[in-house]
């Protein structure tokens, strides 16, 4: 049975609240962990709600569309819709990952950061899981994989639907495709602004992809055998991850 606090967020009606809630919890450890990181990390709010993002994030050089989910531990909801323009990559990257050369491949390379939250008697406790476009094309890319075989098919699915259909329709993701940060400071990580994590996986994981599914872009060589280069670069994401169903291909 849920507590009380856990029924009062869970009420249709205390939707908005819950929302305005749990953005606040996440805006207060990722603006700590970037200030351990010696920089403020910005937030802005995007005016009309069409785009399929809620907050962008802003590190100084990096700006992250991002959308926010949440759901309370232990409940049935295992996928979430998402906009496919967050998922896909920007026109400088749609040939070199092998998305469809068009405004229909074309995306903004957001992210999605889904929060799971639970009463913990004296505070509410978070657990942080992302995805973006570089986590999907991880998994693709078998850089990583789900132990599970019936979540790993689930991802599978979920990539195969990314690469077809307009960008301003939704995509069903399941929760197997996200990967749960190990902290906040992991979570900045994950979505590619500055931490005290100083790992590359984003980037090596574009040169990774760009070599397995396509002929190489001369700007992608691969820096060693790829099988190293991939152990590598699974390594830097567990590195981050609190995710024991995550595992190296």
């Amino acid at each position: 049975m849920s507590n009380q606090l856990e029924q009062f967020l869970n009420e249709p009606e205390n939707m908005h609240a819950r929302e305005a809630i749990l953005m606040h919890r996440m805006f207060f450890d990722v603006k700590l962990a970037a200030t351990r990181s010696g920089y403020y990390l910005n937030t802005y709010f995007d005016d009309v709600d069409h785009d399929g993002f809620d907050v962008i994030f802003d590190d100084k050089d990096c700006l992250k569309k991002t959308q926010v989910k949440s759901v309370c531990s232990g409940a049935a909801t295992n996928s979430w819709d998402i906009h496919k323009r967050i998922l896909r990559p920007s026109i400088y990257l749609i040939e070199k990952l092998g998305f469809e050369s068009s405004a229909v491949g074309e995306g903004n390379e957001g992210g999605v950061i889904l929060m799971e939250f639970k009463d913990a008697s004296d505070h509410l406790d978070v657990r942080y899981f992302y995805t973006d476009l570089f986590v999907l094309m991880a998994f693709e890319s078998g850089i990583i994989k789900r132990r599970d075989g019936r979540r790993q098919k689930a991802i599978e699915t979920c990539l195969e639907g990314l690469y077809v259909g307009l960008g301003s329709e939704r995509l069903s993701v399941p929760k197997a495709a996200f990967i749960e940060a190990k902290n906040p400071n992991a979570l900045l990580a994950l979505a590619g602004m500055h931490s005290n994590n100083h790992g590359s996986w984003k980037h090596n994981v574009i040169v990774a992809t760009n070599n397995i599914k396509l002929a190489a872009d001369r700007s992608f060589e691969l820096p060693a055998p790829i099988d190293k280069f991939v152990g590598f670069i699974g390594g830097e994401i567990l590195e981050l991850a609190a995710d024991n169903d995550l595992l190296l291909n």
